[in-house]
C-alpha cells in the first residue's frame, strides 16, 4: 500500500533541489566570464602531467626574447639528432646531414587572445656554415628578404633567419598584423643578444658586390653540379648585361686540395660531353668548357675553388671569372 511522503521528506527533497540549482547557475554564471588572458590549455595538461614544467617554462632562455604582451603557453622542448624525427618527421635527415646538434622549441601565445601563439625552433647546427647551409636550402619562393640580419625573410604567418650557428624558424598559427609584429619582436630581441651570436659568417665578402643578386647566395652541401666530389660550395647569380650565371666558391683545407678539386671537376666535365674552349684571360691555371650552349669555367685561388656554372657566353664568363680572382686576391691581402 502506497503512503505519502511526509512533510521532512519533502522538506529535505526541496533543500536538494535548491542546492542543485544554486550550482548549476554558478557554474553558468563563471563560464560566461571566460577569461582568455589566463587560459592556457596545452601549458595546464602539462602542469597536471609534470608540476614542475610550467616552472622549467618559465626558466627557458628562450622566453627572454618575448615582447611584453606575449607569454608562455607550452613547456620547452629538446631534441637531438637521435630523437630529432620524432618533432620534425620526414625533414629530419636535411638538418642531420647538414651537422645538426641540437633543437629547442617552445610555443608562446598572446596574453589577450589565445588563437594568437607562434612556435620558435632553434636549430644548433654547429658551425654558422651549417646553418647557413640549412637556411638556403629551405628558403621559399615567396620569400620577402628581412633586414634586422643579414640572412633573414618572412612569408606570410613565418619568419627564417640564421644567427651564429644557430638557424631559427618562427611560425604563426595564423597571418595577422599583429602576430607577425610579435614575431619580429622576438627575433629582433634573439638577434640583439650578442651573448649568443658566436661566430659569424661573412658570405657577402666572398662574392664581389657588382652585378650580385644578394638574396641568391646558398651553400649547397653535396654532389653540387652533378659531380659527387663537390661538396660545401656557395654559388651566387649574377647579371652581366642580359645574360644571367652563376659564380660558385668553396673553400678547401689546403691549396693542394683545391687544385685537385678544380682538376677532378675538369676531368668529370670532359666525360659527360663538354669540349675545351681557348681562353687567354690573366688567371693561372683557368680551364673553360662548352657544355651543350652554355660555358664552364674552372680555376682556383690559394684554399679557394673558383668558377662560373652555365654562362650564356665566353665573354660572360670570363668576365665574371675576372671579377671573382680580384676579389679573392684582395681577400688573400
Amino acid at each position: 500500500m502506497k503512503t505519502s511522503p511526509s512533510i521532512l521528506e519533502t522538506s529535505i527533497g526541496l533543500v536538494i533541489l535548491l542546492v542543485l540549482s544554486t550550482i548549476a547557475i554558478g557554474v553558468f554564471m563563471k563560464q560566461s566570464r571566460y577569461d582568455a588572458s589566463i587560459y592556457q590549455p596545452e601549458l595546464q595538461v602539462q602542469e597536471r602531467l609534470n608540476p614542475s614544467s610550467a616552472a622549467t617554462a618559465s626558466a627557458s632562455k628562450l622566453d627572454a626574447y618575448l615582447p611584453e604582451n606575449m607569454m608562455v603557453l607550452t613547456a620547452p622542448e629538446n631534441f637531438g639528432p637521435d630523437n630529432l624525427s620524432d618533432k620534425i618527421n620526414g625533414k629530419a635527415e636535411l638538418y642531420l646531414s647538414a651537422g645538426f646538434a641540437r633543437l629547442r622549441s617552445q610555443r608562446f601565445v598572446d596574453r589577450t587572445n589565445p588563437e594568437s601563439w607562434m612556435e620558435v625552433f632553434v636549430y644548433d647546427m654547429g658551425s654558422p656554415q651549417n646553418a647557413f647551409a640549412v637556411y638556403s636550402m629551405q628558403k621559399r619562393p615567396d620569400a620577402e628578404k628581412l633586414d634586422f640580419t643579414p640572412f633573414a625573410y618572412r612569408t606570410e604567418n613565418a619568419l627564417f633567419f640564421v644567427q651564429g650557428s644557430e638557424y631559427v624558424e618562427i611560425v604563426g598559427a595564423a597571418n595577422t598584423e599583429a602576430l607577425v609584429g610579435n614575431m619580429l619582436g622576438f627575433a629582433r630581441g634573439f638577434v640583439g643578444d650578442q651573448s649568443i651570436a658566436g661566430e659569424t659568417l661573412n658570405i657577402l665578402q666572398l662574392f664581389p658586390a657588382e652585378n650580385l643578386d644578394e638574396t641568391s647566395i646558398s651553400l649547397l652541401a653535396s654532389d653540387v653540379f652533378g659531380f659527387e666530389r663537390f661538396n660545401n660550395v656557395f654559388i651566387a647569380r649574377y647579371r652581366m648585361g642580359e645574360m644571367e650565371m652563376t659564380a660558385f666558391l668553396s673553400l678547401r683545407d689546403t691549396s693542394q686540395e683545391a687544385e685537385e678539386l678544380a682538376a677532378a671537376y675538369y676531368r668529370f666535365l670532359g666525360e659527360n660531353g663538354a669540349t675545351d674552349v681557348p681562353t687567354t684571360i690573366a688567371i693561372p691555371g683557368v680551364k673553360l668548357l662548352q657544355v651543350f650552349d652554355t660555358y664552364e669555367l674552372i680555376f682556383h685561388n690559394g684554399n679557394h675553388l673558383a668558377g662560373v656554372h652555365e654562362a650564356e657566353s665566353r665573354e660572360g664568363a670570363e668576365e665574371l671569372a675576372l671579377i671573382l680572382q680580384r676579389k679573392l686576391l684582395e681577400i688573400g691581402k
